[in-house]
């Protein structure tokens, strides 16, 4: 009895992991001839398999037996040539679309076969009693060449992947030993069926390892990725693991408060059981499911990673990124990502400290680990620039130092590569164990090794960017600095005019008392006098102090922090500034703004030079006589700032070089052509953008700068 249990359990298995992976590697990519094979061999074998299920039943009538015998053999008939057109078009398509026309006819031919196998006696004449089995066929006069189909279409892979084996690349090679396996495993199972239909009495326990087939296909699936079904089976794991809970929390309160607390109140029982579980099932959900997914993630899908996407992200998301500190971040956070890792870390060498410090890391002992030059360690890696490997080093019983063994536990590392730029280590990338405990294979080395040196060069482009953006920001300070050298003379007179009144006033009451004008003045008349002069004094005093705090306060660096603005205010202050110089050449100031505040969030005061450079160019675009208007408006959530001035215009074959760096329409000695090249960069570290509007030669020029408006909500939430 227990052993035909054991064969109603197996093929039951069989007849779902058939029938569902079949499903799921289909649904994965319709389209893939690889895909709908694998469905096609595995519905027919999980068809087989079913029918044979329904001969192990001794309750089932006869003629249902019989039927179910011919319709498993009929179904049978295909199993080993679609297996044998998976195994081809999977090693090579080209193989299979080449002889596409003699499969037709040999399916035509086994399309005949299953017909008579269901309508005549010719291959299953009758089921009888034996071994353990109530229903087993007799086989007819055609059956040998049944099991001819089987022999011949269950060796064919054997020959066709011991042909492919050597071309095929290491991935494909490990597939390939998956696929041997499965078919041997699978072949014999079958291979003990066929005794005892020549009445050799043995039972054939080897068939209790057919589910093993596409249970082990299903693992190179997972492990190997042989067709990308990963997503698929990943979901339906966690789906059927949730189900399973679910199923489990709902049943057990119900069945535990009837049985032992509610006996007797059955209804409310139930109803109350039924409560308590939904509520468990609303707390545990998430929780539940979160579990099942680090469950699968831990012990199914972190045993390989696919190098491709490995390189395809590094090459896409990666190596382009011109910011240092986050091309660093994402190189260790798109490893443990995809790699699986525990942790892992990026030193760069520090040419002030001359030390190599963690830039970047995760899960280690010690974040703020420094290594010298001096190091064995580095020496090490510095010298072989090759890697370290600590498996290898304990395996081969090379002793490792104290301070090495020491650095390799604060980082927690399995693997060291160094990243070699021109014969100079700039940097170190640690490697720590893997999540699900494999080593690193010759595989994975022939990956990061490259993986490293590119990242070398792109560290250095990084740090060659951010050197030059030093040098920008350095050259914008000193364009500054000598633009206010100019405007300081100008704003001279501005300066001078206040204090010159002061001053006057002072002599002039001073003057009066030393000639005797004021002898006839009472002390109180006096008083009133002096506190008058003293009055103007300290209002003249003070527009002299505004104008030269303001002209100070342009004069500091920025200091890259974003705040609200209101264009309005930025807009005056910035005319305050130039306007003396615009009014010297009778250049006439339009002012053309919202009477509502236009909030944006910049860098105040790089915002204020922006202004600056692009009204003070305007109105040496005019030279003498002329406008400039500064229009601000709002569209479409964007704020828009326009300066048009009535200069001279820009050439038509000049309009290309505009934001170039040193580029000028200006005379020699008149401009080092930074302005508008310094102009773009800063609005674009400031979200915004500048464009030329329009120009037309002796008529004038008006450039727009653009940037993000903030909201009236917005603003009110920050104030």
């Amino acid at each position: 009895m227990w052993p035909l249990i054991l064969f109603k359990i197996g093929m039951l298995v069989s007849v779902v992991a058939f029938f569902l992976l079949g499903v799921f590697v289909y649904a994965s990519n319709r389209s893939n001839i690889v895909n709908r094979s694998c469905l096609y061999c595995y519905v027919f074998t999980a068809f087989w398999a079913c029918g044979f299920y329904n001969t192990m039943f001794e309750t089932f009538p006869y003629s249902w037996a019989l039927f179910s015998s011919r319709w498993s053999h009929a179904f049978g008939w295909f199993c080993p040539m679609l297996f044998y057109r998976f195994v081809v078009t999977y090693i090579d398509k080209e193989e299979y679309i080449k002889d596409r026309y003699l499969n037709r006819i040999y399916f035509f031919i086994l399309g005949i076969f299953a017909i008579l196998t269901l309508s005549t006696p010719l291959v299953i004449k009758d089921v009888t009693h034996k071994t353990v089995f109530p229903y087993y066929p007799e086989p007819g006069i055609l059956y040998p060449f049944f099991i001819l189909n089987y022999v011949i279409f269950f060796s064919a892979p054997y020959f066709l992947m011991g042909k492919y084996y050597s071309k095929a690349e290491s991935i494909q090679k490990v597939q390939m030993k998956y696929f041997f396996v499965a078919l041997t495993i699978g072949w014999t199972s079958i291979l003990f069926l066929f005794p005892i239909f020549y009445n050799v009495s043995i039972i054939p326990y080897p068939t209790l390892l057919l589910p093993l087939f596409p249970i082990i296909l299903a693992y190179a699936i997972v492990r190997h990725r042989v067709m990308g079904i990963e997503v698929v089976i990943k979901k339906t794991l966690v789906f059927t693991g949730l189900l399973a809970s679910v199923f489990a929390i709902l049943i057990l309160p119900t069945l535990i408060i009837q049985e032992y607390l509610l006996r007797t109140a059955s209804m409310s029982g139930r109803l109350l059981g039924l409560t308590i579980s939904g509520i468990i099932i609303i707390l545990t959900m998430r929780r539940l499911e979160n579990s099942l997914v680090n469950i699968t993630d831990k012990y199914l899908f972190q045993k390989k990673y696919d190098y491709k996407e490995l390189l395809k992200t590094f090459t896409s998301e990666v190596l382009t990124v011109l910011s240092l500190g986050k091309l660093i971040n994402l190189t260790v956070d798109k490893l443990d990502d995809i790699m699986k890792l525990q942790s892992s870390a990026v030193l760069l060498f520090n040419e002030f400290e001359g030390k190599f410090s963690i830039a970047a890391s995760r899960n280690l002992k010690d974040a703020t680990l420094k290594l010298s030059k001096s190091d064995n360690l580095v020496a090490f890696l510095e010298h072989v620039h090759g890697y370290f490997s600590k498996k290898e080093m304990t395996e081969k019983k090379i002793f490792m130092p104290s301070n090495v063994r020491e650095i390799v536990d604060k980082l927690n590392a399995e693997l060291m590569i160094p990243m070699v730029l021109q014969q100079k280590m700039i940097g170190i990338l640690s490697l720590g164990k893997k999540k699900s405990d494999e080593d690193y294979t010759q595989d994975d080395l022939d990956i990061l090794l490259p993986l490293a040196r590119t990242l070398a060069i792109a560290i250095s482009n990084a740090q060659l960017f951010e050197q030059l953006g030093k040098a920008q920001a350095e050259a914008a300070q000193r364009e500054k600095m000598a633009v206010i050298g100019t405007l300081s003379a100008g704003i001279n007179h501005e300066i001078c005019n206040p204090l010159g009144i002061a001053r006057g006033q002072c002599e002039a009451f001073l003057l009066n008392i030393k000639d005797g004008l004021y002898e006839d003045k009472s002390t109180d008349e006096l008083l009133y006098k002096a506190k008058y002069i003293m009055d103007m004094v300290i209002k003249e005093v003070d527009r002299a102090t505004v104008i030269t705090k303001k002209l100070s306060s342009f004069a500091k660096p920025a200091k890259g922090a974003a705040e609200t603005v209101n264009i309005n205010t930025e807009v005056d202050y910035v005319l305050s500034l130039v306007g003396h110089e615009l009014r010297l050449e009778k250049i006439e100031v339009e002012k053309d703004i919202p009477p509502d505040a236009l909030y944006i969030f910049v860098d105040r005061k790089q915002f204020q030079e922006v202004l600056f450079n692009l009204i003070r160019n305007a109105g040496q675009a005019i030279g003498e006589k002329g406008k400039i208007t500064v229009l601000v408006r709002q569209s479409r959530g964007r704020v828009l700032i326009d300066v048009a001035d009535t200069g001279s215009g820009i050439p038509d074959d000049k309009i290309k070089e505009l934001f170039n760096p040193f580029f000028t329409t200006k005379g020699p000695d008149k401009g080092t052509g930074l302005g508008l090249f310094i102009v773009r960069q800063v609005l674009e570290k400031n979200h915004g953008r500048i464009y030329l509007k329009e120009t037309k030669v002796g008529q004038g020029t008006t450039f727009t700068i653009e940037f993000p408006a903030m909201t009236p909500e917005m603003v009110a939430e920050i104030k």
